[in-house]
């Protein structure tokens, strides 16, 4: 029995973490934008409250970097560019397959086509950092408080959620308007959406 259990915490663990740092991602913008816009805004391409691609980049990054602990350098320089890459190729796919922009940095210092920055990549950075040494331990702690088998449920739940997020947003995705991302003022040679 203690063997099952082991094995559904190998399972289980990463799809809950994934889905914490989606929800930790949407959270974060959504402060950065009502702090500097004044605005609440949903900036991910599904209509729920979790950008997958901090999920997903979360997780990789813990997995990957996570043997590095003892060597900060090492978690930040791998998140940095990891999640530059991951940035990039999600921008040229969401611009060909959506034709749409989601964001962009054109106007920040640094930038590359618009899709990345220095700005955004040492955040990346900083988020690996948080990520490795504060956010997954206080996860692992807070789910080895429950019931594997109420985790399972739980699990199942959230992923059953996701998925007929994603079969709804492919069909009607979530468009943010240019108030929702930029500030206009500042930024007006910026041509977003549905372009």
């Amino acid at each position: 029995m203690k063997i099952n259990e082991n094995i559904m915490k190998r399972i289980i663990y990463p799809i809950l973490m994934a889905f914490a740092f989606a929800i930790i991602g949407w959270l974060w913008e959504g402060v950065y934008d009502f702090l500097r816009f004044g605005v609440l805004a949903n900036h991910g391409v599904l209509q729920g409250p979790w950008l997958p691609i901090y999920g997903a980049g979360g997780l990789i990054i813990y997995v990957l970097l996570n043997r590095y602990r003892a060597h900060p350098l090492v978690v930040f320089m791998g998140s940095f560019v990891f999640c530059t890459v991951i940035e990039y190729c999600t921008s040229v796919w969401l611009e060909t397959y959506r034709h749409n922009y989601w964001w962009t940095y054109k106007n920040m210092p640094f930038n590359i086509e618009g899709r990345i920055c220095l700005l955004a990549s040492i955040f990346f950075g900083l988020g690996g950092l948080f990520a490795i040494y504060i956010a997954a331990p206080k996860l692992i702690n807070f789910f080895d408080k429950y019931n594997i088998k109420k985790l399972a449920i739980i699990t199942l739940l959230l992923v059953a959620i996701l998925i007929l997020d994603f079969m709804y947003s492919s069909k009607n995705p979530n468009i943010p308007s240019k108030i929702q991302i930029i500030d206009t003022q500042n930024m007006p040679d910026i041509k977003l959406f549905n372009k």
